[in-house]
């Protein structure tokens, strides 16, 4: 009891350092640079209504959005500028600009069919004047947005890319919040490869992205069954990334951690393991000893100093430490993550060879010396008796499998199950809710 009573203070004081960073100096330097970008590339489409791009009139709005991009280009890798119906984004972060020029370039853009403008690279002032001047010129009658791009090749304009136009999709209330988390899980899947794979291509790191992905999946509920069904078709890193971040996320919410920190969280985990794309990494215990120096490596490549950043950098350098190693326990944030991961990793070297409670009990027994035990006991008591992906038999003999983690401490061992066919174990559709009746009889392998 001493013992626990002891972990429970050592979380308590945790939590109570634990405060919201959001990458606010790196939030406000990309909107600052943001709207400069978009204010000189709305007035320079403007200025070619009475000048041709080659006039010196343009010398300086060019020379200011060469500096700009360039700017943006070192703090977040490529910058995408992405127009949505009156409203813009830069990288996930809304520009906010009053008056009609924001409207305009939004405009401009949808006269070539295209939404949005990624650059991969910074542009010299004459590849500035040939896109300023493709932007304003005539929209082909026929496949304008690659009538465009064609163009922009031919001034040798090759690292802008085209995107399509962008619209709000709405939908009816009772459906929002499971399209939404779906969509969710697939954007944030989407984003977890692409991250590893810009690593891997040598570019820096953006959170602000990841963020946006993570602040969405907290929205819509990290307990909704889209987030622990099987995942959609995607590289193994990602889902594995992405499912570190859901355990994560939901010990981080059972804790009631501050919403910053969580976000930060959710970070972390998707970037966990970002040190094994890096050069030179090698394979097996190598790899493993190596990778969370190399993920270090790969978080500081991302400009300036914030609170969330060292955060960050800690969990990804620690999310393999012991609780009770000699060099000192791991960070609130490392320590979530080791035991997310290691929980991940069981189902996904085990499979069906090991129950889900039994890899919980295990865990719960190297508490202390593997793992914070107040932690464990989180994740315990949010995933359920039974937790999600659980193959278990009810009474009547109809299988099934647990769709989510625990509802609430009463439906604690009432899970929600989706029943499958006896002969095939596949979903038949129906969801049965063993808090409204019914009884588990047994849990099983597979």
């Amino acid at each position: 009891m001493d013992d626990l009573l002891q972990a429970q203070s050592s979380l308590a004081r945790a939590l109570g350092r634990a405060r919201a960073g959001e990458d606010r100096e790196l939030s406000a330097r990309v909107r600052e640079l943001g709207e400069t970008l978009v204010h000189l590339l709305g007035g320079l489409l403007k200025l070619t209504r009475v000048h041709s791009p080659e006039n010196k009139a343009f010398d300086q709005p060019v020379e200011e959005f060469v500096k700009a991009l360039a700017g943006l280009n070192e703090l977040l890798g490529q910058v995408a500028l992405v127009t949505v119906e009156d409203q813009i984004y830069l990288n996930d972060v809304r520009i906010r600009w009053e008056g009609k020029g924001q409207a305009d370039l939004g405009n401009e853009l949808r006269r070539h069919n295209t939404g949005g403008l990624t650059f991969h690279a910074p542009l010299a002032g004459p590849q500035v004047r040939a896109l300023v001047a493709a932007l304003a010129g005539p929209a082909a009658p026929a496949r304008p947005r690659g009538s465009l791009g064609e163009r922009l090749r031919q001034a040798d304009v090759t690292t802008v890319e085209l995107q399509g136009i962008y619209r709000f999709r709405t939908v009816g209330a009772d459906e929002a919040q499971q399209l939404s988390a779906a969509a969710v899980l697939e954007r944030m899947l989407e984003l977890a490869a692409s991250s590893l794979e810009g690593v891997q291509e040598g570019r820096v790191l953006n959170p602000l992205v990841l963020r946006r992905s993570v602040v969405d999946a907290l929205a819509v509920g990290i307990e909704a069954p889209a987030f622990w069904l099987a995942f959609p078709d995607c590289p193994p890193h990602a889902a594995h990334a992405t499912e570190v971040a859901v355990l994560s996320l939901l010990i981080g919410r059972a804790g009631g951690l501050p919403a910053g920190f969580q976000q930060d969280l959710g970070i972390a985990a998707l970037v966990h393991d970002a040190g094994y794309v890096a050069p030179g990494i090698g394979e097996g215990a190598a790899a493993l000893a190596r990778h969370p120096i190399e993920g270090v490596r790969v978080v500081l490549r991302q400009r300036g100093f914030s609170e969330a950043k060292v955060r960050r950098l800690r969990a990804v350098l620690e999310h393999h430490r012991d609780q009770a190693d000699p060099a000192g326990a791991p960070s609130l944030m490392g320590s979530i993550l080791r035991i997310a991961e290691d929980y991940a990793n069981v189902g996904r070297l085990y499979g069906a060879k090991v129950l889900r409670a039994d890899a919980l009990g295990a865990m719960v027994k190297a508490s202390g010396a593997a793992y914070h035990p107040v932690l464990v006991q989180l994740l315990v008591n949010a995933l359920g008796r039974h937790p999600p992906g659980t193959l278990v038999e009810l009474e009547g003999g109809a299988l099934g499998r647990v769709t989510a983690p625990a509802r609430s401490p009463e439906t604690w061992d009432r899970p929600l199950v989706r029943l499958l066919d006896r002969r095939t174990h596949q979903p038949t559709g129906e969801l049965v809710d063993l808090a409204q009746g019914g009884t588990l009889r047994r849990a099983l392998p597979g």
